[in-house]
């Protein structure tokens, strides 16, 4: 019980790592934003994550069970067109690596608790 807590509570810390990693790169970034902001079509955020259009609409489409709450959400740039910034899906990609790698982390833990 107590190896569960812990556990429970060590991956509690290594979530708020990830989540205050990310908040202080977005801070690093906003100082340059004005030079840097860039605007991508869904074509090229579909390229950028290797995985399909219908899968970005999936993401945003709360009806459908492959729902992502997480997925930025795009800006209209004009009545028929949308885009997405692309340190918004840099910053989404990042948190979702690291997210990865602490699964790992923890699944790696699990098995030398046992062993």
């Amino acid at each position: 019980m107590h190896s569960s807590l812990s556990h429970s509570t060590h991956q509690t810390h290594l979530e708020l790592d990830v989540i205050s990693q990310v908040n202080q790169e977005r801070q690093e970034n906003a100082v340059s934003v004005d030079h840097s902001l860039r605007v991508l079509r869904i074509q090229q955020v579909a390229e950028k994550l290797s995985i399909g259009k219908s899968t970005i609409y999936d993401w945003l489409n709360p009806k459908s069970p492959r729902y992502d709450a997480s997925f930025p959400k795009p800006i209209k740039l004009s009545a028929k067109s949308i885009g997405w910034l692309s340190s918004e899906v840099d910053a989404w990609l990042l948190k979702r690596v690291a997210l990865t790698r602490i699964t790992d982390l923890t699944e790696v833990e699990m098995e030398s608790d046992i062993h």
